[in-house]
């Protein structure tokens, strides 16, 4: 048994005493002070007063008691501020706070010692009353405990939960945060993931169950059922996260149950659940050690949802499940809401709000139970076959249903008498079986949830996206329904309302369901955009009143190429999507070439996959969204969203500009000893000035010349505060580097460095009396480009993911809301390789100081082969490759150690284990993002094969000066790991901990390399979602 740190407190303790002192000691430590001080005084405890005060700290009735992890202090001891010590404290001895009536302050003074606390809590829980006929008499242990606390207390939970300790429940109290979004509807399914361990267990158990609304079921996640109360996933802590993520599903839930640790201890296991249940939006997370099989694993589920379904709270049923096994964390909003009992309550206010006119339609049994009067049922025919209910699908099965319901006699009953029927009797209900109230509560939830559909839909008349198109004739505008003509101006208007005979519409309606309820009139950017017909993206704003139209929004455009017209027509709210739709008509020759009946003008639906800025305006922390593309005769195109503002550009002008960084920044590989005495000395002037010079280009070329009216309006994507930017590149081979746009002036060809800049890099900001303002083209600083400065994530297109896309689609683009999502733990193990071009002394200081930082240690391997096994048996969290690139196209690949390994479909296991975390891979070498080369990058098939980002060159970087680039990078991330872990382990209690997100660590790091002159660290780009934690 591990006692942590009250090993010496309890030294004399048998082990089936301590957690008894244990739970005392704790929920002491919880009490208020001045209750406490009633078992203090004359510097004494009054040990018998103990279990009296317990008793008074414990909510009614629910039965709840505060616990709080106790604290033991530092050698010297330490007193609260103003508080007066009245003895001298004791080296092992943990502390708790009073403040006795007869004195004036706070008092931090030694517990009694354990045996007194054992026997204390004995006395407690032997008189404990049970507070209601659904849950077993003993007190439930809220653990509310700070955040850099959670770790400690998690290991010491379960033997709060001990027989002997008599407690009916224990969890960690408000572990996560809540949003108070979280439904427990009835039936609740409890879930788990295609192919699981237990997938067949709880298909063997949902057989056994009845059919007849039994109040809980079984079932495997699916696409179209994503949803569930419960999810269960038959993995350890350490590898949850990742069979989640690989499901490749949006799950959602209320509570996630794994199984067991694994490997992890508290500390490392802490930012795996909370990531966990940050992908599935659950608000607790129970661990539970597996037993000795599935079959036993799920017997003891099924307990405790058999304790729900009989009113228990949520901990008190899992705890009656799983015992001593259980780590339940989560929040009271989930606690709450999981109570059957506020589920009938909950019911009886959506009754209310159901139209008076309605009545639903239950079995006489449901209603029976439900406490109904008989004078109040309505004799009806028997209900036909329920549908498949709307919030637990199953797998286009229909809704399974006991032959004996429906033969039994069915009744109506207006929905406010049965809401008044259930505020009546719901204090009298006996939930003792799983067939009573909580399966009446089952068969109302579904009949309710119809007829709350329904009477929306009664309510509410679809709207749809809809166009009218006009031309100009001599007595004024004219509709146009069959096409446009070449040079013709055409007035197109959008609007949204019920649908009209004299407008085209969209096939399916707006969804109007995703905009916020609480809003009378919705204001809607409208973007319409045909790159064929004209260049830049034009934008309209509509207000969407509650119901019927909404106002229109005008778009006059005149077309410039015949053939056929697609014109995408999307609307958002805030940034966000809500729905895309493609304008399919002719343009003519002319307007005399136009028929009186040719192809027509027709909305269709298009796919929110598709390609340009739209998914990509759903990413709410980033100011500037990017999209790299190729329309369908290969021109190279870019597009791009800030807040309300959308402009496109043609890429045919920047080949020469990109190909003259690469021959600078590869320049620097065959001349290292000329860069390496800073960045104002030597070669570098020369090198910053002609990488700024073609970086003003470039910026000029894609952003300078389309935004100098929207300069002019307020926004200048140079900015200081547009500080993350998103770009999506659709084809692995065009990679646009970003990094090096320079949006300072233009330095002239002989300027100097500024004499601040060293200032600027450690600052991440330009001084206010900088150089380079008052002679903004005498002087280059670092700071004016965009890898220096901004947080760039990157994404490749994938092309696994387009061979699911809807026919015809043209970008696939996979890019989740990622916020708090996930951590990667950097300090643990690295695996390490390098070419025959890397001397093995070159590499030695790297390894040296990795194997200082990393407690897993370093595998230094000699060629893939020796690569793929450490892969498997390490699990690696840092994947690093000073390869050399050979090839082209499909024979693309790259060499370590003389053995040589073709990246295309690369197979899993060269990235990471089955079940291991997601790694950080770097591929430092020549020219390996392939930005100079016309040939597909290595990088994304490391991507696809499991890498959460990869780190990789977009210039040849030789020998040596690859690797000092790859120790300066990884140093900066795994400080900013370090320094993330110590600040959390300092914050306050309450305090939110800080982040270190791997984008702004990238960045950071180029700027310290920069600062020991390596210029050639600016050539670093990094692939994948830029708010992973570190």
């Amino acid at each position: 048994m591990d006692r942590a740190h009250l090993a010496r407190w309890s030294l004399g303790l048998p082990d089936d005493r301590f957690p008894l002192a244990l739970a005392a000691l704790g929920a002491l430590a919880a009490v208020e002070p001045r209750r406490l001080g009633a078992a203090w005084a004359d510097g004494v405890w009054r040990v018998d007063a103990l279990a009296a005060v317990l008793a008074g700290a414990t909510e009614r009735p629910s039965g709840l008691l505060r616990w709080m992890l106790p604290t033991v202090p530092p050698p010297f001891g330490a007193v609260l501020p103003g508080a007066v010590p009245p003895y001298a404290p004791r080296f092992d001895a943990p502390r708790l706070i009073v403040a006795p009536s007869d004195a004036g302050a706070w008092l931090a003074v030694d517990a009694p010692d354990a045996a007194s606390l054992a026997q204390a809590w004995q006395d407690f829980v032997v008189g404990f009353p049970a507070m209601d006929r659904w849950t077993p008499a003993g007190p439930r242990l809220a653990l509310a405990t700070p955040a850099q606390d959670l770790p400690q207390a998690m290991g010491l939970a379960r033997l709060l939960l001990r027989s002997e300790v008599r407690a009916t429940g224990v969890f960690l109290d408000e572990a996560f945060d809540a949003d108070g979004r979280i439904d427990w509807r009835w039936p609740f399914s409890i879930a788990t993931l295609p192919g699981d361990p237990l997938a067949a267990s709880m298909a063997a158990m949902q057989a056994r169950l009845p059919t007849d609304s039994w109040p809980f079921r079984y079932r495997v996640i699916g696409r179209d059922a994503a949803r569930s109360e419960v999810l269960v996933v038959g993995a350890s802590v350490d590898r949850a996260l990742a069979q989640v993520l690989d499901s490749e599903l949006r799950l959602s839930c209320c509570l996630v149950v794994v199984a067991g640790m694994g490997a992890e201890s508290p500390v490392s296991a802490l930012p795996l659940l909370r990531a966990l249940a940050a992908r599935v939006s659950a608000e607790g997370v129970a661990v539970v050690e597996p037993g000795d099989s599935a079959e036993s694993f799920v017997g003891r589920l099924n307990e405790s949802a058999y304790g729900l379904s009989h009113n228990r709270p949520l901990d008190v049923a899992l705890a009656g499940g799983f015992g001593d096994r259980l780590l339940l964390m989560m929040g009271r909003d989930l606690l709450d809401v999981s109570r059957l009992d506020a589920s009938m309550e909950r019911a009886a206010d959506r009754l209310r709000g159901l139209p008076r006119d309605r009545e639903l339609q239950l079995s006489g049994r449901a209603l029976q139970r439900l406490r109904l009067p008989e004078q109040r049922m309505r004799p009806s025919p028997p209900l036909p076959p329920l549908p498949p209910s709307a919030s637990f699908p199953v797998e286009a099965e229909p809704e399974p249903q006991d032959e004996a319901m429906a033969d039994e006699p069915q009744a109506m009953a207006a929905p406010e008498d049965l809401a008044d029927a259930i505020d009546a009797s719901r204090s009298d209900y006996g939930f003792d079986h799983e067939s009573g109230e909580a399966s009446a509560l089952s068969e109302l939830s579904r009949r309710l949830e119809r007829e709350e559909i329904e009477a929306r839909r009664r309510l509410a008349t679809p709207r749809h996206i809809q166009q009218r198109s006009f031309r100009q004739e001599p007595e004024g505008p004219a509709e146009e329904r069959v096409g446009y003509a070449l040079g013709e101006p055409v007035l197109l208007r959008v609007h949204i309302g019920p649908l009209r005979e004299d407008s085209i519409a969209a096939p399916t309606a707006f969804p109007e369901e995703r905009l916020p309820p609480d809003e009378d009139v919705h204001r809607l950017l409208v973007v319409f955009h045909e790159p064929r017909q004209f260049d830049q993206p034009m934008l309209g704003e509509i207000e969407l009143p509650r119901a019927g139209d909404s106002s229109a929004a005008d778009f006059v455009f005149t077309p410039r190429a015949a053939g056929a017209f697609e014109g995408r027509i999307t609307v958002l709210h805030r940034g966000r999507v809500l729905q895309t739709v493609l304008l399919h008509t002719q343009v003519y020759a002319s307007s005399w070439a136009r028929p009186a009946a040719g192809l027509g003008i027709r909305l269709a639906d298009l796919a929110e996959v598709r390609h340009d800025w739209s998914d990509l305006a759903k990413r709410r922390r980033f100011d500037l969204a990017v999209v790299h593309n190729h329309s369908g005769d290969g021109q190279s195109n870019l597009t791009a969203v800030a807040g309300a503002r959308a402009w496109a550009t043609r890429l045919d002008g920047i080949e020469q500009p990109v190909r003259r960084l690469n021959d600078l920044l590869s320049g620097v590989a065959y001349s290292v000893l000329d860069h390496g005495d800073g960045l104002d000395q030597g070669e570098n002037p020369k090198l910053l000035v002609a990488l700024a010079r073609v970086g003003s280009n470039l910026y000029a070329l894609l952003y300078r010349d389309q935004l100098s009216q929207l300069a002019s309006e307020g926004f200048d994507v140079g900015d200081e505060k547009v500080t993350h930017v998103q770009v999506v590149s659709a084809r692995a081979d065009a990679v646009v580097p970003l990094e090096f746009l320079y949006d300072y002036n233009a330095p002239d060809p002989d300027a100097t460095v500024c004499p601040q800049h060293r200032q600027a890099l450690q600052e991440g900001r330009c001084p206010a009396d900088c150089a380079r303002r008052g002679q903004p083209r005498r002087h280059v600083c670092p700071m004016g480009f965009w890898g220096l400065k901004k947080v760039i994530e990157r994404h490749l297109f994938d092309p696994k993911a387009m061979q699911a896309a809807p026919a015809g689609a043209e970008l696939l683009v996979r890019v989740e809301a990622v916020e708090g999502r996930d951590r990667l733990d950097l300090r643990s193990a690295a695996l390490l390789g390098h070419s025959t071009e890397v001397k093995a002394d070159e590499v030695a200081p790297l390894v040296t100081r990795l194997l200082r930082e990393l407690p897993r240690g370093v595998a230094l391997v000699k060629d893939w082969g020796e690569w793929m096994t450490a892969v498997g048996q390490k699990k690696p969290a840092l994947l690093v490759a000073f390869p050399h690139n050979e090839g082209k196209e499909e024979g693309m690949l790259l060499e370590i150690g003389g053995g040589k390994l073709y990246t295309l479909d690369l197979p899993d296991g060269y990235v990471r284990a089955d079940t291991s975390a997601t790694p950080v891979v770097f591929l430092l070498g020549c020219d390996v993002a392939g930005t100079a080369q016309d040939f597909s990058s290595h990088v994304g098939h490391f991507r696809r094969a499991g890498a959460a980002v990869v780190v990789s060159t977009i210039a040849t970087v030789f020998g040596p000066h690859a690797v000092r680039v790859g120790e300066v990078i990884l140093q900066g991330l795994l400080e900013a790991a370090a320094g993330a872990a110590a600040g959390a382990g300092a914050a306050s209690p309450g305090a939110e901990p800080p982040v270190a997100r791997i984008g702004e660590a990238l960045r950071d790091a180029r700027r310290a390399a920069l600062l020991e002159s390596l210029p050639m660290a600016m050539c670093v780009v990094a692939f994948g979602d830029a708010d992973w934690r570190l």
